[in-house]
């Protein structure tokens, strides 16, 4: 009976693989036409009433799981603003399906490589698949010449596509970015970068010494308030720009977990790793610290990112946040790579 059963297993298995052989064409057309009808998703651009957030990526110069390292997608009014372009910012968006080309501006916090490393690649993606118009990109001074440094070294790569494709060449302008770059007046904190069509963005100085000036942004949008703060570390500098936000994306830094590594990086003989750990410690957002300012803040929804140590395994996600329920009452959560938000629910 056993062996009746596995010859009419190995005849349907010679007959399907058969049947697939002699009609590979046709399921190969089938594959590519499904391919080809992959849509981009649109719904944070068809939705005009809310403010969407997608975490395109979480991580930092540490290697980790992360999709992408800074990233951060926020759709409100129709349009589309994206905070950071980390390395992997790119690949993580068309994971999601997010139409590139139309992004209305990139923001950029610092200049720190794990903030604009895809900034290049953006750009050129964007011209490459039918953007019409140079892409706005806002930052601190210097933004202009980060965007020199990108079109020199994208050159050759412009004039091979222009080239080969009549329709580059006729965008040439497309290619490159357009530097916007935020200048403050003296004891000036905060200034508008962005209003139209019901939408503000202003930026706002964070404390990210040596680095400055590092930016954050604060975007509102029909009566909802979201802060970006970039790297920082916690200061009563930033809290204005976190007073009563409806969503707080923060920079993230388990001060506790990393003092605990630090000794037994020494006596594995990991001098090197114990010294870029100290070192980092102060100019980044102890956990606990931001816990007690969000809450004193009036934040709503704490949304933590670029994190240090990554979060690879269940056991170390539950030991990150450890801690911070004591100080924090509101909405905490840690991002993940493509995790999706509207603000308010």
């Amino acid at each position: 009976m056993v062996r009746k059963v596995l010859f009419a297993a190995l005849a349907l298995l010679i007959a399907g693989g058969s049947l697939a052989w002699f009609n590979r064409d046709r399921l190969v057309d089938r594959a590519i036409q499904a391919r080809l009808q992959q849509e981009p998703d649109t719904s944070f651009l068809d939705d005009k009433d809310r403010i969407r957030v997608l975490v395109c990526g979480t991580g930092s110069p540490e290697v980790s799981s992360a999709r992408a390292q800074a990233c951060t997608l926020v759709a409100a009014g129709g349009k589309m603003f994206l905070f950071d372009v980390g390395d992997g910012s790119v690949h993580s968006l068309a994971q999601s399906r997010i139409p590139v080309n139309r992004l209305e501006r990139v923001f950029i916090t610092h200049f720190h490589s794990d903030h604009f490393g895809d900034l290049a690649p953006l750009i050129n993606a964007g011209w490459i698949w039918g953007r019409t118009t140079p892409l706005e990109v806002q930052g601190p001074i210097g933004m202009k010449q980060v965007l020199d440094g990108i079109a020199q070294a994208y050159a050759l790569d412009e004039q091979y596509r222009s080239a080969n494709m009549p329709h580059l060449a006729r965008n040439r302008a497309v290619a490159f970015g357009v530097p916007l770059e935020v200048e403050f007046a003296e004891g000036q904190r905060a200034v508008r970068v962005y209003d139209k069509d019901g939408v503000t963005i202003d930026a706002t100085l964070v404390a990210h010494d040596p680095v400055k000036p590092a930016l954050g942004y604060v975007l509102r949008y029909k009566g909802r308030k979201v802060f970006v703060s970039g790297d920082t570390e916690v200061s009563p500098v930033n809290f204005e720009a976190m007073r009563d936000a409806d969503l707080a994306i923060h920079e993230s830094y388990a001060a506790h977990m990393v003092r605990r590594a630090i000794p037994q990086m020494k006596t594995l003989g990991m001098d090197f790793e114990a010294e870029v750990a100290e070192r980092t410690i102060p100019y980044h957002a102890d956990n606990i610290a931001l816990a007690k300012q969000a809450e004193e803040a009036g934040v709503k929804h704490l949304l933590l990112t670029h994190l240090i140590p990554y979060p690879d395994s269940f056991v170390v996600r539950r030991m990150y946040t450890e801690g911070m329920g004591e100080h924090f009452k509101g909405k905490l959560t840690v991002a993940e790579d493509g995790m999706v938000l509207v603000v308010g629910e």
